[in-house]
């Protein structure tokens, strides 16, 4: 059995509104490139299918899916 060595990189919802509002990030479905999406779904089986991401692998921007971590919840007091 193989692993897969590509994680799919996980960001927090305010790290994701802040690369979305400087267009580095967003939904899936802006992707016009279904068949990449699909890609994706097959080569990262742990990727949620909702969100991508530009990556710095220190020659360029690639696009990759991203995770939103989960949120910690919060107790009232």
């Amino acid at each position: 059995m193989s692993t897969n060595p590509l994680a799919v990189q996980s960001v927090t919802r305010t790290q994701y509104q802040n690369l979305a509002e400087r267009g580095y990030a967003g939904p899936v479905t802006d992707i016009p490139d279904a068949a990449g999406a699909e890609a994706w779904r097959a080569q990262f089986p742990d990727w949620r299918g909702q969100y991508w991401t530009y990556t710095d692998d220190g020659e360029m921007l690639r696009l990759r899916p991203v995770n939103l971590a989960p949120q910690r919840g919060t107790r009232a007091a």
